[in-house]
């Protein structure tokens, strides 16, 4: 189990919206030999500001552990507000160096392979695989043209995309566009991000404003691990690293690690 925890966090938990008045929504699915973690994610932003909320199911983790909405907020931009809605309650934590998975490389470490036209989620798309210089790591790519407005799509940063010497080497390619599904193995695990609803509107204030929450420090998410310590780990730990926070977490609240 702490393996395909350690997957899905690392991929899922730094997405950043940096474009203006967008609506992004993504299905999930993270799967091994037996275990299967799967659920909706929903971005949102509005003026520089970006809100995430994720509700997966994940067989074993503690409870609540798959529900997490994250807040950045153009005024404030290197901090994270991790809301919690039952309680009304918030914590943050501030960042001050990007993570490892979200750096951009030279457009020359880029190779990319066009693997041939498909029809994904029903969009025209080219089928990409995705390798960086010196790594074996592979990621295959639908990117399609067809969303409107594309481009500001293409900009949203995750693990995976928002990265301008990587778009080049997808241009380079004739496979530029935004991905309406995308698939990686990490940890052993297949990852599959689907693409369900990707929208240009006008998103409401109330979505990233802390009004009528407290702060409060510590603060504990549903099964006890706290945000600062998760959100810490996520950002800056290595793979190994993650593992063993995960393995610590699930021991703390009685759960198998394995």
């Amino acid at each position: 189990m702490k393996k395909i925890l350690s997957s899905f966090f690392c991929v899922f938990a730094l997405l950043t919206i940096h474009a203006q008045g967008l609506y992004i929504e993504m299905k999930i699915s993270t799967n091994g030999e037996k275990e299967i973690i799967n659920g909706l994610m929903k971005a949102y932003s509005q003026d520089g500001n970006s809100r995430t909320e994720m509700n997966m199911n994940m067989p074993g983790a503690p409870a609540g552990m798959g529900n997490i909405t994250m807040l950045t907020l153009k005024s404030n931009a290197n901090t994270v507000y991790m809301i919690n809605e039952k309680n009304k309650t918030y914590s943050e934590f501030t960042s001050a160096s990007e993570p490892e998975d979200m750096k951009d490389y030279p457009q020359s470490e880029y190779e990319v392979t066009l693997l041939g036209m498909e029809k994904v989620n029903n969009y025209v798309c080219k089928h990409v695989s995705v390798k960086r210089k010196g790594n074996n790591h592979e990621t295959e790519m639908w990117t399609t043209t067809e969303i409107d407005g594309y481009a500001d799509f293409a900009k949203v940063k995750t693990k995976y995309t928002g990265k301008a010497n990587m778009y080049k080497a997808l241009e380079a390619k004739g496979a530029v566009g935004f991905p309406v599904r995308i698939k990686s193995i990490d940890h052993g695990h297949e990852v599959r991000i689907d693409l369900v609803k990707a929208e240009k509107r006008n998103n409401p204030a109330v979505l990233f404003s802390l009004s009528g929450y407290t702060k409060q420090e510590g603060a504990a998410m549903p099964g006890g691990a706290e945000m600062q310590e998760m959100m810490k780990q996520l950002q800056n730990m290595t793979p190994s690293e993650r593992e063993a926070w995960i393995k610590r977490m699930q021991e703390q609240h009685g759960h198998d690690p394995h």
